[in-house]
């Protein structure tokens, strides 16, 4: 198989001869990301009155008492940080190899990989999950596209909000690796 890199919106393809490397970047909602900014630069605001007053008393206890505030402050912002860096860097992917079926979100602070063995998956296909969702204080039933497929264990669920597209672009190209059988993907018509 030829080395190749293929792009399609969000959706980036690196096929080599070992590896077929999928990654989906996560999707922009550009009213968090405002949101975000906006919080930012309140959380500097409040960082630098912290650190003004911290400066300007002279008691032990009063120091020590901003002191933890300001350790306060910054672990809050740290934890806001790595959403935003989520926000703007996320991405989740998959490998496909000979021997293992991987798919990873790498987040901010931790990482989180699972591999499968390529030979126990079957029924990779195309599904719409449906999911609660608060929308101004009522729960409703919404429903987002993902890519579903069995192992011994346990229903495997990726690629979460993507596109019809996108899932169909990504089945594609996993039906065309060489590491996969045709048998693995689930019949999506069947003859009477």
């Amino acid at each position: 198989m030829p080395t190749f890199t293929t792009r399609k919106e969000r959706l980036k393809i690196i096929s080599r001869e070992d590896v077929l490397e999928i990654r989906l970047s996560i999707k922009k909602n550009t009213r968090v990301l405002i949101a975000m900014i906006l919080a930012c630069f309140i959380w500097i605001i409040a960082l630098y009155i912290f650190i003004r007053i911290e400066l300007s008393l002279h008691y032990f206890w009063y120091k020590a008492g901003m002191i933890l505030a300001i350790m306060g402050w910054f672990a809050l912002g740290m934890t806001v940080a790595s959403f935003f860096i989520w926000l703007f860097f996320g991405r989740e992917r998959i490998l496909l190899t000979k021997d293992y079926f991987i798919t990873d979100k790498p987040l901010v602070f931790f990482y989180r990989r699972n591999f499968y063995n390529i030979h126990t998956i079957s029924n990779i296909r195309i599904d719409i999950e449906i999911f609660k969702a608060n929308r101004n204080g009522v729960w409703m039933d919404e429903s987002r596209t993902v890519i579903k497929f069995d192992t011994e264990n346990k229903l495997v669920t990726i690629t979460r909000g993507i596109s019809q597209e996108e899932a169909e672009i990504i089945l594609l190209y996993l039906a065309q690796s060489p590491f996969l059988k045709k048998e693995q993907f689930e019949v999506v018509q069947k003859n009477k």
